[in-house]
């Protein structure tokens, strides 16, 4: 039972004896107005205006109401209609229906934003008339601001608070979008910025103060863009800015001269002045691609042109250059399979005895015939094998393959007439590899003696790394295995080196040759180098030669041995073989 108020009434046995009852009165507004929820109870006045009929605590906390607040009133005597309109329409609804509403609602304070939850309950008389309606409010401002707050760090970057990778994707498919919609002659574009030898700032001053600077340079790229654009940062030191709409290039040009003109004032980092640059790439809508990924594709292409290029520049994205850049991806990837599946052949080029005519030795070059593309020029793919790696596996064979041909001349004509021959080594490999074992395994694995084979390499490759080179070089002797020192005449210390490292072969570079004329400067200097090769017991073969001049000149100044397209050019294993046969085409 309850009393008129509303409070509950429970009968209690008590202790007094049989017959004894006692009362205890629960004070259900006394309850209400402690639970952990805001409890409001709404009525329906003249003209459908909401009542409020009463409020406990925490709904009162909520709303800032004043304890001393006069019930029943009116809503809007409590909020302002532009704060409860949502309230009031889903009392009345509720009213209206006699349904249970569950909705999410918010209520602002000056700059306090309140994220609320109700759910309105219907209280129906015996004939089932609604006559009040209950509302539970929670507050969900703490869980909505957290997820604010997460949903801000998944589309941001935590460090320079810029957009990420993602927003700024998202953000550059709506302006491609609306770019389409506006139709011809209104573009976007993409600028990938990346900073120069900024990992010489952190290994000076710190990553910490690496993230000072990063923050800083994002302070500086915001300032160079227009209010409508868009500044990311994508990874470690690499920013992407989104140019949302232009209509000429000189738009987005000027967007990069203004960044390059801010960096040539210092960063004051710690009191330490540093100075640095960027590099930029920039594609658009108008000379790549209109896909998002493709855009930031194209721009990060461009921008690696611009390093490529020497840094603090910018490149415009042009198609035909990324063309050519995919054209030498497939080329590398078809230059591994090539290795792998051994589809490169070795073609030799006769070493000459001047004096005899005979054949002293050869230099084995490989040979890329594609089966699609014909002949590959070494001069395309050898770079391209540096630059990847592949130089590694590809010296490998090289010198197993001339190890395989040697030993096939050996097992025909015997040790006594088959040849030397010298196989290229690229600096990179001796840099990645350990060539005197290497050669040790190939020479054991063939059984052949280290006389048969001889190992060329030029100046620029015992520049690198002279230090790691002349120790395999000796290993490489130790073997009985010759060393050459490839295009001699063409750097600046190759007499220096003569002496410092381990060399039985000096090879003249063609230059030379070409420019022989009797009495001359290079004539002079080959006389130079002749008598001093002579003197510290080098071999020397002159390279390039094309007519009986030179070849006489040579003969004259001492020089014993020449390789060049006078005698022949180089051909393959088979006619090879025929030369060591004793079929020698120069001497018929």
């Amino acid at each position: 039972m309850a009393d008129t108020l509303g409070n509950k009434i429970s009968p209690i046995s008590g202790s007094g004896g049989e017959g004894v009852r006692a009362v205890r009165i629960v004070n259900t507004s006394a309850v209400v107005d402690r639970l952990p929820v805001g409890v409001l109870i709404c009525g329906i006045a003249a003209g459908n205006a909401v009542e409020v009929l009463f409020v406990n605590g925490f709904a009162r906390d909520i709303f800032n109401l004043e304890d001393t607040a006069t019930l029943p009133c009116m809503l809007d005597s409590i909020w302002p209609a532009s704060d409860n309109h949502v309230l009031a329409g889903q009392v009345l609804e509720v009213f209206r229906t006699a349904r249970d509403a569950n909705f999410e609602w918010s209520i602002r304070f000056g700059a306090i934003e309140r994220f609320l939850s109700s759910h309105l309950i219907p209280l129906k008389d015996h004939e089932g008339n609604v006559y009040q309606i209950i509302c539970t409010i929670e507050d969900q401002t703490a869980e909505k601001l957290a997820e604010r707050n997460l949903l801000h760090h998944a589309f941001h970057d935590a460090l320079t608070g810029q957009p990420n990778r993602v927003l700024f994707r998202n953000k550059l498919e709506e302006a491609v979008a609306e770019c389409q919609r506006a139709g011809h002659g209104s573009g976007c574009a993409v600028l990938i910025v990346n900073i120069d030898r900024f990992q010489q700032i952190n290994e000076s001053f710190g990553h910490s103060a690496g993230d000072r600077f990063l923050i800083s340079m994002a302070s500086t790229l915001r300032r160079c863009i227009r209010a409508t654009d868009t500044l990311a940062r994508l990874s470690g030191d690499e920013f992407a800015i989104l140019v949302s709409r232009f209509h000429e290039l000189e738009e987005v040009e000027m967007i990069s001269r203004r960044i390059h003109e801010a960096m040539e004032q210092p960063y004051d980092l710690d009191g330490n002045e540093v100075f640095t640059s960027v590099s930029v790439g920039v594609a658009t809508t108008i000379s790549s691609s209109t896909h998002p990924e493709d855009l930031i594709r194209d721009a990060d292409f461009a921008m690696h042109r611009a390093k490529s290029a020497g840094k603090a520049r910018t490149e415009i994205y042009h198609r035909d250059s990324h063309q050519r850049a995919r054209s030498q991806f497939h080329l590398e990837t078809e230059l591994r399979r090539a290795v792998e599946r051994n589809d490169l052949e070795l073609y030799f080029q006769p070493i000459i005895d001047l004096k005899s005519q005979k054949l002293h030795g050869f230099e084995c070059l490989t040979r890329w015939i594609h089966k699609e593309r014909g002949f590959v020029s070494p001069i395309e793919f050898i770079p391209l094998a540096e630059e990847t790696g592949i130089i590694v596996a590809l010296g490998r064979w090289a010198v197993h393959a001339a190890c395989t041909q040697i030993r096939s001349w050996i097992d025909e004509v015997g040790e006594a007439n088959a040849v030397p021959v010298n196989v290229n080594v690229s600096g990179i490999q001796f840099a990645r590899d350990d060539v005197a074992a290497m050669v040790e395994e190939a020479l054991r694995a063939h059984n052949i003696e280290g006389r048969f084979l001889r190992i060329e390499l030029t100046e620029s490759a015992i520049m690198a790394n002279p230090t790691r080179i002349s120790e395999s070089l000796s290993r490489i002797r130790r073997l009985g295995v010759k060393v050459a020192l490839d295009d001699f005449g063409t750097g600046y210390s190759s007499l220096n080196y003569l002496h410092q490292f381990p060399i039985d072969i000096i090879k003249i570079d063609r230059s030379f040759i070409n420019q022989l004329r009797r009495d001359n400067e290079p004539y002079k200097i080959l006389q130079m180098i002749g008598m001093l090769a002579q003197s510290l017991g080098h071999e020397v073969v002159a390279e390039g030669l094309e007519d009986t001049d030179h070849i006489n000149m040579l003969r004259d100044m001492g020089f014993s041995f020449a390789q060049g397209y006078y005698y022949s050019k180089p051909v393959e294993s088979a006619s090879a073989s025929e030369m060591v046969r004793g079929h020698l085409p120069w001497a018929t």
